[in-house]
């Protein structure tokens, strides 16, 4: 597992779908601090290296490589929490939040779960797809060059939101 790894968020979000009433299926991109915080350090430094007439100007260089760091940082270990797909596994019902999206009732014939290969290189997403051919609801995807323990436990993860909801599962079973 390498820093990046989501095996253990995956591992809750599996016990969270097998035992909970409902589920968050988060949404997985940085916390937006980390690019204000990363494009703030690079402005910095630009604008110090463009005016050497500035006191200061090397400590400002080094403060801008500094906030630079401290936001890739941030990028690689902070999330934005709260935003993805919430779903309500015994009202059979999938409400966005901080998504764009309609809430969607699963009851009824015509429902699948999806294992498809997600939007982003060596990635898996679920998506909910129905037999009337409407636009697909992405549910979860994973990180781009997730590991093949990822890629598992996201199917794993297909299976028993399937389960729950009473839903086909398709698509790829690892």
């Amino acid at each position: 597992m390498g820093l990046r790894s989501d095996a253990t968020l995956l591992r809750a979000l599996i016990d969270q779908a097998r035992a909970a009433g409902s589920l968050l299926l988060p949404r997985l991109e940085p916390h937006p601090a980390a690019l204000v915080v990363t494009l703030g350090g690079t402005g910095l430094g630009l604008a110090a290296a463009r005016n050497p007439d500035w006191a200061w100007r090397s400590e400002l260089g080094w403060l801008a490589l500094g906030l630079v760091l401290v936001g890739m940082l941030m990028f690689l270990l902070m999330r934005r929490e709260g935003v993805g797909w919430q779903l309500d596994l015994q009202q059979k019902r999938a409400e966005p939040l901080g998504e764009v999206g309609e809430p969607r009732d699963l009851q009824g014939e015509g429902w699948r779960l999806f294992c498809v290969a997600g939007s982003k290189r060596r990635s898996l997403a679920l998506e909910l797809r129905h037999d009337d051919g409407g636009r697909p609801l992405r549910l979860f995807q994973t990180r781009g060059g997730a590991d093949r323990e990822e890629h598992r436990l996201t199917s794993e993860l297909a299976d028993v939101l399937a389960a729950r909801l009473g839903l086909g599962r398709e698509g790829l079973s690892l």
